[in-house]
């Protein structure tokens, strides 16, 4: 029983590592899409910025076309004060002047503003391509690493499943039932765990004396009181 008992916890581990590769079907998938998703949404805020820039740049030309305009419409006011004859149309041209320079002054303003906006925005744009750069050989490194393991976890795991094959033909068959049964119940699928200064290795639960007495022979299959997990002594009592 000491050989199959001390084989369980070889199988143990065989069986952890058997999960983890199991589990990685799911997580290697799940992180690639989360991390293409990061790059996904990088380049569309990178997008973004190259769309308000040729925005920015539209706006501008459209007021700069109708900064023309105006500033030809004001040119003709102008040059019609020299030209009325009565102070009525004087005045109503003055007005108009005044309207055509406020509406001058903020086409101007209005200008300048895009041009700075824009400037900001290419000095951000400059700086965000550079850390996307960086950042997209990382990712792109670290899929291809994914996507590489993944290819190699259904070898993997026959692997180890010919391993626990094997170590299977060590254990007795009734300390190989309870692993199994156990194994399906217990959270983790930890079935079989060492004693451990008189603790249950699994819940760190103390243990009773008796349960320790019989655990030393290590001529049965023993199960913690507390977690039920199958207990194995592999250490001498502490003094």
């Amino acid at each position: 029983m000491k050989e199959s008992l001390y084989s369980l916890l070889e199988l143990q581990e065989i069986d952890k590592e058997i999960d983890a590769l199991e589990r990685s079907k799911e997580e290697f998938p799940a992180e690639i899409g989360r991390l293409e998703g990061e790059l996904d949404e990088a380049r569309g805020k990178i997008d973004a910025t190259e769309k308000n820039m040729g925005e920015l740049e539209s706006s501008r030309r459209l007021m700069e076309g109708e900064l023309d305009a105006i500033n030809a419409d004001l040119k003709k006011h102008q040059d019609r004060l020299y030209e009325v004859k009565s102070n009525r149309e004087y005045d109503a041209l003055q007005a108009e002047i005044e309207a055509l320079g406020s509406k001058k002054e903020e086409h101007e303003t209005g200008i300048l503003q895009s041009i700075e906006d824009h400037e900001d925005l290419t000095t951000k744009l400059t700086e965000d391509k550079d850390v996307f750069s960086d950042r997209e050989k990382e990712i792109k490194g670290r899929i291809k690493e994914l996507k590489s393991r993944l290819d190699s976890v259904e070898g993997d795991v026959s692997k180890w499943q010919r391993k626990r094959k094997r170590l299977e033909a060590k254990v007795e068959k009734p300390a190989l039932s309870a692993y199994n049964r156990i194994r399906r119940m217990v959270k983790g699928g930890i079935a079989v765990v060492e004693i451990k200064k008189g603790s249950c290795g699994g819940c760190f639960r103390k243990l009773s004396p008796q349960l320790l007495v019989e655990a030393r022979r290590i001529n049965r299959v023993m199960r913690c009181e507390n977690c039920g997990r199958l207990t194995v002594w592999k250490e001498e009592l502490p003094v």
